[in-house]
């Protein structure tokens, strides 16, 4: 009897907290996602990274967001860039 009632408690248990756990994860893959297509969108010569004219549009952060001091602000820059609010 007590097997079945734990059973049951552990079953309703997984049925309502697995939604809330997928719910958690959802967000940051479609943040992700929305960053890439604003890189990509940003990245009007396809060539992997923002530069030239393509950084007129960060010329106030680029200190900030050209961690490698390259000159350029490659996917991984501007991902940390977007998540820290210095790209919006």
């Amino acid at each position: 009897m007590m097997t079945k009632l734990l059973t049951g408690a552990l079953l309703a248990l997984s049925l309502v907290a697995g939604p809330a756990l997928a719910q958690t994860t959802t967000p940051s893959v479609t943040g992700e996602a929305a960053v890439a297509a604003k890189f990509k969108a940003a990245d009007k010569n396809g060539n992997g990274s923002l530069d030239g004219a393509e950084l007129d549009a960060y010329k106030a952060d680029l200190a900030k967001i050209d961690t490698d001091k390259d000159g350029k602000i490659s996917m991984a820059e501007f991902s940390v860039a977007s998540k820290s609010g210095l790209i919006k």
